[in-house]
Parts: structure tokens; C-alpha cells; sequence
């Protein structure tokens, strides 16, 4: 199948390409990353694929089917992406899906649904759910779309085939806006580095105020690592509690920061953090001190795409900075 729209992630688009190729595709199917990871974008690209008639060339993007299915048209694609502020799934939608799924597909070989769980599901959805994919209709395909499966529960983790989407490397995520989206080729290439090649979070930075926002605070919680009296780093990180994506992007910026400074203390000087003066200031510390530092910030990078609570991770996050320099 031509899946070479999507960037990277080439074992996964492989994956899929032979198990249609041997007519040995799962029933379920959950796509898992990172937002911005392109999730959605790869879950419509399959179901594209899949209703599409050019054989091993599809999608085509011509043919009525993929017309149909780009404009979201196509009878035999259902997308479900939940309902109120949190659009969480819920009991009835499951209910709703589970009728509509014996029905025989319209035009293509199978029927695809296309879940979208943006932050979560229930329990008792998740096992009307479990119900429905324990023993599935005929001609049908589930996709499902998280940011960690682990959200799921064990019971439906063990029906389903778990694919992990990862963002492509930052200079081909970086050539890949500048082409498509026309982005200014230097704000491109700090964005890329930035998210980590992530294109959805690229997209969204793609801000002047908010990008600023981002530096500030990444360059303050810095410069307060090692201020006594009161609780500094405390104070600095108080609105990332509120802000789970803000709390993601100066996280990213603050690994920068100290990766940088152990770039500098080694000798070299690629420094992508841009803000050489912070970085500068943490070489004081020893070696030992300044490699844990980007590994400790890593590490709460990727907590919160589990969907822990904001107070405590930031909490803890600042504890444990604190505990390194102290030590």
C-alpha cells in the first residue's frame, strides 16, 4: 500500500501493507503516540487505503472512493470522536456503534470505524466495547486512536493489535512543513528541534506570542534551579499544572537547555536550546549533576502522555530537580 504521505514510521506503514497484502489484518486495530504524532491523519490514511480499488497503489486519491473518503463522504468510513468538553466515549456511543456495525458494508469490502479517544473512555464503554471486538461482525475494521494504550483496560489491550506511531526526524519534519505549509525555514528548523519532530505540536507552535511564552518560562525554571528561600521552581512552574501542553513544550525547551549545557561542558557547540547564557550557568555544576538533569526532564516528558495528575507530576518533577543539585 502507498502510505509514503505519512513521514517515518516505516515498520508500522509496513506492517500494515502485508497484512492487507495476505488478507491477515487484525479485526482491531489502536494506533497509540503522542499528540501531534498524526494519529488521525494515519487512521483516515488506512481507512483511505482500504476502501480505495488501485490494488497495492492505493490510495490513489483519485478514484471515487478516495474522493469520497477525503471529504469524509464515504459510506463505509465512520468516524467517532466522542462528545462534550472532554469528548470522552461514552456507554451510548458504544451502543450506537455496536448497531450500526452488522450492517453489511455499502460499497467497499468492509466497514471501518474510526475512533478517536481524545482523552478518555469509561470503564463500562470500554466493555460494551469488548463485547463488540470479542466476537466481530464480518467485513469489519476498529481503529482506535490514544495517546497511550496503557489507558485502556488490560481485558481490551489483549484484543486489539497495538501500533505506535513516532514523529519523524526533525529535519525531515522540518523540510516537510516548509514545503507543504510554507513556513518560514528558520522557525521551522527551532520547531522541529523543539517538538521533536513531532508536525502536529510544530503546527501549533507556530505562534509568535505562544512560542515566547514557552522561552520565558522555560528560561525562568532555569535560572531558579538553584535559588534558595521559598520555593522558586514551585512558583515558575505553577501555570504548567494548568496547561498539560504547555507543560509539554517547556519541558522539551528545558531538555534542550541542559542538553546543551553538557554539550558545552564537553567541548562542543551545537546548541539547539536557544538560550546559551542559562546553559552556560548550569556548567558550573558537575558532570554527574548536569547529565541527570535532561534525563530526569526526559523522563516526565514522557509521564505526561499517561494522563497522570498535573500537580503531582510538576511537583515531583521540581523535587526531584531539586534533590539533584542538593545532593
Amino acid at each position: 500500500m502507498n502510505f509514503d504521505s505519512f513521514l517515518g514510521n516505516t515498520a508500522v506503514k509496513r506492517r500494515i501493507s502485508e497484512a492487507v497484502l495476505r488478507a491477515r489484518l487484525p479485526h482491531a486495530i489502536v494506533l497509540q503516540g503522542e499528540r501531534g504524532s498524526g494519529k488521525r491523519t494515519f487512521a483516515k490514511l488506512m481507512a483511505r487505503a482500504l476502501v480505495c480499488r488501485a490494488g497495492e497503489a492505493a490510495p490513489c486519491s483519485r478514484c471515487p472512493a478516495c474522493v469520497r473518503a477525503l471529504a469524509q463522504s464515504h459510506p463505509d468510513i465512520r468516524i467517532e470522536q466522542g462528545s462534550g468538553a472532554t469528548h470522552s466515549i461514552s456507554v451510548e456511543t458504544v451502543r450506537n456503534i455496536t448497531l450500526d456495525a452488522y450492517r453489511m458494508p455499502e460499497e467497499a469490502s468492509l466497514s471501518i470505524y474510526l475512533i478517536f479517544i481524545e482523552n478518555k473512555i469509561s470503564e463500562a464503554a470500554q466493555n460494551k466495547f469488548l463485547k463488540l471486538i470479542e466476537e466481530p461482525p464480518e467485513n469489519t475494521l476498529f481503529i482506535f486512536t490514544c495517546q497511550n494504550a496503557e489507558m485502556l483496560l488490560p481485558t481490551m489491550r489483549s484484543r486489539v493489535e497495538i501500533l505506535t506511531l513516532l514523529p519523524p526526524d526533525p529535519e525531515e519534519a522540518a523540510a516537510h512543513v516548509i514545503q507543504k505549509y510554507d513556513m518560514d525555514p528558520t522557525r521551522a528548523k527551532e520547531l522541529a528541534v523543539l517538538c521533536d519532530g513531532n508536525i502536529g505540536r510544530m503546527l501549533e507552535e507556530n505562534d509568535d506570542a505562544k512560542l515566547q511564552g514557552v522561552r520565558d518560562l522555560s528560561v525562568a525554571l532555569v535560572q531558579n534551579l538553584t535559588k534558595t528561600g521559598g520555593h522558586p521552581l514551585l512558583e515558575v512552574t505553577a501555570p504548567l499544572i494548568k496547561d498539560r501542553r504547555l507543560c509539554a513544550d517547556v519541558l522539551a525547551r528545558v531538555h534542550l537547555i541542559f542538553r546543551d549545557a553538557c554539550v558545552l561542558r564537553s567541548g562542543g557547540k551545537s546548541l539547539l536550546g536557544g538560550a546559551v547564557q542559562e546553559a552556560v550557568g548550569i556548567c558550573g555544576l558537575t558532570m554527574k549533576r548536569m547529565i541527570q538533569l535532561p534525563q530526569i526532564t526526559q523522563r516526565y516528558r514522557r509521564l505526561l502522555d499517561r494522563n497522570v495528575n498535573m500537580t503531582l507530576l510538576v511537583t515531583s518533577y521540581c523535587a526531584e530537580i531539586r534533590s539533584i543539585l542538593e545532593n
